[in-house]
């Protein structure tokens, strides 16, 4: 290799590029890359996947302290290490889309560096600027730098363990007259130990480097004698880092990276390497999680430029920093191609650094050549790959933000749709009170899935919102008194359950304005309906106090004030009073928080035969009152179903509250006095069933 301080590289006496240049096409290189994998990187992807909530949750476990070598799954262990640099990253950055992804964005950018040093320092600034060219616009690389999942990880681990093998190790013909770095070897070792944790793939490269050295060792044992001992420290500086993996890869071997690597050598492995093959330039990944279906890893003169490339590597294997692509690459083929649902171009992260060079070096070949030491021939060279570079820009600009993104595969995988109501809560903030329809709101032990309201404040980049829950198909919250709010269903479907009195309150509503799914977010204004409603229970449904206080059955008029900043505003009087036995009884309150309530507090409905005897009751509130706000109003449809063997008669309807965590009722207060702990709503009556009639017959 000819080298010059000035000029690098040389065609037929001719300079090709220079140092400067090369940092210039490495730097406009980055930017580009940067652009491609940060642009609109909230909404793209919509969402997170489940595979990405999980690795989300696992990052919550990590804050709480919960930090393992492998986290238990069902398709085996996941690698603890990934999660705790998530977890320090989110705690600078904060959270939600952006903040989960960006360290699959950085590591994405300096892996994108450190090929460009890789390939100058192997080759020279041509092959690293082409190299790292390559990963610049390939689209599944882009992918999992906007994925919250440990695959990210490994076009950096594979890429920044060559570097440290190529400055450590005698790569060249010559003994460069240097002193051996121990920085270098501390930083392989450390790579190749904390590899371990961070992806299965680690040990097909821990193996890659093992015969590299070994190979070194054969075939230049003389040059390199004098860094056996620098080589035996990185060793050993792996064995200590990765010495707990290895216990607990025998105590818990399901979990290990061994056995979920065995369970992807499945029957049809021939099948599983070629269709990988031919994914790298003719048929692309299916997944669409992966890769726009249909799209191939590499155009196919990039492919054809990467074939030459590793023909030419097996040509001048003599050469040890040939060899050290081949050994890396070749040993790294099975973890890629021998894969469930092959090609999968998440795993093949694991040869691309190697596959970039090799198309590097094929096109430094190609311009090596007679023909382009004619300066025409040379400047229509740098046009093509210029014009070669800007096509798999656009391709990938394409894909990426309108095929991809708006694939209809795509949105369900990633859970689009929660993700473009997060992206509309980001947006729009606090400007109105905003109420969740979360059905599963009280359910606060460790599940194994989250619901559609925790994933979609998951997504959210904001930690500001404040917001209101209920299970909206049983309850509706009118905040602030009825003043204008949104309501958030999540799903269509969900709104088609909600309870038919509740749907006439909310049919007054408008869908909100904005790229949402159907029928999910709509805004409310029912200041004036909701005064004109409780103006009417003043007259139309009175009440009665606790006969054991008020001596009589006194009808009063609504409101009802209870203790804990809780008010009673009156019920719906129009409703089915006569039910058979057997039949369902709604009973539908009003209820309105006068400031902070308990976080226990829970409501009772009661049917009694007289004010002692309970026929039926059922305690439940289906709004979350740790989130009421003061003039929060909320109407509570409760639904009691009647005995089979309930006699006919006359029944009352009760309510009341009281909290969880304290065995007494709220109290009732007439004039600031305290006057019971119920009160009496009205009375329905329970009919003969018919089917008895004619049975005692």
């Amino acid at each position: 290799m000819t080298t010059d301080s000035t000029l690098i590289n040389m065609v037929k006496g001719h300079a090709v590029m220079t140092n400067r240049m090369s940092y210039l096409f490495a730097i406009l290189l980055l930017l580009f890359a940067a652009l491609l994998r940060t642009a609109d990187l909230a909404n793209v992807p919509g969402g997170f996947s489940e595979d990405e909530i999980i690795n989300i949750r696992l990052v919550d476990n990590v804050r709480q302290g919960d930090i393992f070598v492998f986290f238990p799954g069902e398709g085996g262990g996941r690698e603890g290490m990934y999660h705790v640099f998530v977890a320090v990253v989110t705690l600078f950055v904060g959270e939600g889309t952006i903040g989960y992804r960006i360290l699959s964005v950085w590591l994405s950018l300096v892996s994108i560096a450190i090929i460009y040093t890789l390939g100058r320092h192997l080759f020279n600034p041509i092959v690293g600027v082409m190299s790292s060219g390559l990963v610049a616009v390939n689209l599944s690389n882009i992918i999992l730098a906007r994925s919250v999942t440990s695959d990210a990880v490994v076009v950096f681990l594979v890429s920044a363990t060559m570097l440290a093998l190529a400055r450590s190790l005698p790569v060249y013909r010559r003994t460069r007259v240097v002193t051996s770095n121990v920085i270098s070897f501390a930083t392989l070792g450390a790579l190749l130990g904390m590899g371990f944790y961070l992806h299965p793939s680690s040990l097909f490269i821990v193996l890659g480097c093992m015969l590299y050295i070994g190979h070194l060792l054969y075939i230049r044992n003389a040059m390199f004698r004098q860094r056996r001992s620098y080589t035996g420290f990185a060793i050993l500086v792996m064995i200590i880092i990765a010495m707990p993996y290895v216990i607990s890869s025998i105590n818990v071997p399901q979990y290990a990276a061994g056995q979920r690597i065995l369970s992807q050598y499945t029957d049809g492995l021939l099948r599983s390497i070629v269709e990988g093959l031919l994914g790298v330039v003719r048929i692309g990944d299916a997944n669409p999680l992966n890769n726009l279906p249909g799209r191939p890893l590499v155009d196919a003169f990039s492919g054809l430029f990467a074939l030459v490339g590793i023909v030419i590597c097996i040509v001048r294997r003599h050469r040890p920093r040939f060899m050290l692509l081949l050994i890396t690459g070749f040993v790294a083929l099975p973890a890629a191609l021998i894969v469930k649902q092959s090609p999968n171009f998440a795993r093949m992260a694991v040869i691309l650094p190697q596959l970039a060079l090799f198309f590097g070096i094929g096109f430094y070949s190609l311009i090596r050549t007679s023909v382009f030491a004619d300066v025409v021939f040379r400047r229509m060279a740098v046009a093509g790959v210029l014009c070669l570079f800007a096509l798999n820009f656009l391709w990938t600009w394409q894909d990426l933000f309108v095929g991809w993104r708006n694939d209809e595969r795509v949105v369900p995988l990633v859970n689009g749709d929660l993700g473009q109501i997060a992206h509309y809560l980001d947006a729009r903030g606090n400007d109105m009170p905003t109420v969740l329809c979360n059905s599963n709101w009280e359910n606060t032990e460790p599940k194994e899935f989250l619901n559609d309201s925790e994933k979609t404040l998951l997504m959210m980049n904001r930690s500001d919102l404040v917001y209101d829950e209920a299970d909206c198909t049983r309850s509706l919250i009118l905040t602030d008194g009825g003043a204008r709010q949104r309501v958030v269903f999540f799903r269509e479907e969900n709104r088609n359950n909600i309870h038919p009195y509740l749907w006439e309150w909310l049919s007054y509503g408008q869908p909100a304005v904005g790229k949402l799914p159907r029928n999910t977010v709509f805004e409310l204004e029912l200041a004036s309906l909701l005064a004109d409603r409780a103006g009417e229970f003043t007259t139309m449904a009175p009440v009665w106090y606790d006969p054991d206080f008020a001596g009589e059955a006194v009808p009063v008029p609504a409101p009802i004030r209870f203790g804990e900043n809780l008010t009673f505003l009156g019920y719906q009087p129009n409703v089915e009073r006569q039910y058979l036995p057997g039949e369902t009884v709604d009973v539908i309150t009003y209820w309105r928080a006068e400031g902070t309530v308990p976080a226990d507090l829970t409501l009772f409905t009661h049917i009694l035969s007289d004010p002692v005897t309970l026929i039926k009751g059922r305690d439940v509130i289906s709004v979350n009152p740790a989130r009421l706000h003061d003039r929060d109003v909320f109407i509570q449809v409760t639904s009691i179903s009647l005995p089979e063997t309930a006699l006919p008669g006359e029944y009352f309807v009760s309510v009341g509250a009281y909290r969880q965590t304290v065995t007494e009722r709220l109290v009732a207060f007439k004039d600031d006095q305290p006057y019971g702990d119920r009160i009496f709503l009205y009375a329905i009556e329970v009919q003969e069933n018919p089917n008895t009639e004619e049975s005692s017959n």
